[in-house]
């Protein structure tokens, strides 16, 4: 199954990611503020560089079994920049995405930070400096967030049969690469 092939492929980018992004004081209690601003402007840079270009690559058919027009999250993002008064950045270059696969990569990337977003709210909204944010990105999906993940991951591995495994990874790939590539 890719779900399975990606999370074992991109291991080491995505633990990358964690520690460039210093997740760790999230859960030891000394992850700031100012950290948090800057884990929402990335994940906004990050929705704004490849959430459309994404999204217009999965087709209809594929859009409807994912409910993809409720995965949007640029306007729950942009909730949290409004609270903590982060000025929205000019408009990124779409990413260049070749085919439905590599889509698929850059979405398990998407969702898979979603699906993590309620680990970070639960833990943060713990800690004073925290309590008055909605965490509206990180908690986009509610209560619905498992049942989210799980569908996504039965198209994903429905959908991307082995001939299209590398190029699912690649797009997966692609996205922590972009994230990286973002200063700290």
């Amino acid at each position: 199954m890719i779900s399975e092939t990606l999370k074992a492929n991109t291991k080491i980018l995505h633990d990358r990611v964690e520690a460039h992004f210093n997740s760790q004081r999230i859960f030891d209690g000394r992850f700031s503020v100012v950290d948090y601003r800057n884990l929402i402007r990335y994940n906004y840079l990050f929705l704004l560089r490849f959430e459309d270009a994404v999204f217009s690559a999965i087709t209809p058919k594929n859009a409807q079994q994912l409910n993809l027009e409720k995965r949007r999250k640029l306007a729950s993002i942009k909730k949290d920049m409004e609270v903590l008064n982060i000025e929205e950045s000019a408009t990124l270059t779409p990413v260049e995405i070749r085919n439905e696969a590599e889509a698929f990569g850059i979405l398990y990337v998407m969702e898979g930070s979603t699906l993590g977003g309620n680990v970070i709210a639960k833990q943060l909204s713990k800690h004073p400096d925290f309590q008055d944010l909605s965490f509206s990105y990180f908690r986009c999906y509610g209560e619905n967030t498992g049942s989210f993940w799980k569908n996504f991951k039965q198209i994903l591995d429905q959908e991307i049969t082995v001939e299209r495994h590398q190029d699912c990874i690649s797009g997966a790939e692609k996205a922590y690469q972009f994230l990286l590539s973002l200063s700290v």
